[in-house]
């Protein structure tokens, strides 16, 4: 009897300490899986909402990642500076990644320009201007707003959004 309660403890202990590596295995694969992540791997799925300064709070699919990230929402897509994105907000956006984008900010305005499409630039301070996108140069676009140009520095620019 008391070799039996001896070898119960003794297996009882060894069934505990293995779940205890076991878990602090998992929690260690979860942590390495996370810190391979980077914030912009955050970004698929169906409905990713970002906190863009200057803008606010935007929803959509993001249909593409890179020197810009491109924003699918109900009626447009929107240019969107990543680092303009203060935030993704909601879930943790693992469901799928998005793709990327090999254009660079400038291909995409010159593409938004030669387009003809008016644009609502958003400033990362909250104010806009709207126009035309007339020119775009290395480090800025010219957008044809009130009967006047204003270059506006890619520094100082949150996004994009056709109007």
């Amino acid at each position: 009897m008391r070799w039996d309660r001896l070898f119960a403890d003794l297996e009882g202990a060894a069934i505990d300490e293995h779940a205890d590596e076991r878990d602090a295995l998992a929690e260690d694969l979860r942590d390495e899986q996370w810190a391979a992540l980077a914030w912009t791997d955050l970004l698929g799925g169906a409905d990713v909402r970002l906190d863009v300064v200057g803008l606010g709070e935007i929803g959509g699919r993001v249909t593409g990642v890179g020197d810009v990230v491109l924003v699918q929402d109900e009626t447009s897509r929107i240019v969107v500076l990543p680092e303009a994105i203060a935030a993704v907000v909601g879930h943790d956006g693992r469901a799928a990644a998005a793709p990327t984008v090999s254009r660079t900010r400038r291909q995409v305005a010159r593409a938004v320009r030669d387009a003809g499409v008016e644009v609502r630039v958003v400033r990362r301070d909250g104010r806009t201007i709207e126009g035309p996108i007339v020119e775009v140069g290395a480090d800025f676009v010219q957008v044809a707003a009130a009967g006047r140009r204003v270059s506006l520095p890619w520094a100082w620019i949150a996004a994009l959004v056709p109007r």
